[in-house]
Parts: C-alpha cells; structure tokens; sequence
C-alpha cells in the first residue's frame, strides 16, 4: 500500500466516520420519552435531601441524612 492510498483510506474512513455521528445525531429520538436505564427518585426522598448546615452563631456544623440531623461537629468535637 503506497503513502497515497493510505491517505486516501484514512481520509475516506474519517469522513464517513464524520457522516455516521451526523446521521446518528440527526435522526436520534427528542427525548420525549424516559429512559429505561435512567431512575428517578421517589417524590419523598427528593423532597428531604442530604445536607450539611453551618450555623454561625453557635459555631456548629450540622449533618442531615434524609431531613433527620445525624450528627454535630462543635467546639468540643463530632457528636453523633
């Protein structure tokens, strides 16, 4: 294979690479439907996310797991 052909094989290759994802782009589904694969959460556990507060006035960081504080973190130490 001279250094001609391999070009114009690698050129080819990449232009109908090229068409391919523009053709698979063009013609792929809106999105109008859910996803199989994809999950969403259930209403209630959206609602009351995980979280971590800062309070300010009594120097303490608070730990929330589903709208329940679990654990402290003060001047004195990690409290659970």
């Amino acid at each position: 294979m001279t250094s001609t052909t391999s070009s114009r094989l690698t050129f080819l290759v990449f232009i109908s690479g090229c068409i391919a994802l523009a053709l698979l782009f063009h013609y792929a589904p809106a999105g109008d439907f859910p996803s199989k694969y994809a999950r969403t959460a259930p209403a209630g556990l959206a609602a009351q996310p995980t979280r971590i507060d800062i309070d300010n006035e009594t120097h303490a960081i608070r730990f929330y797991i589903n709208g329940k504080q679990v654990a402290v973190l003060d001047e004195s130490g990690f409290k659970p």
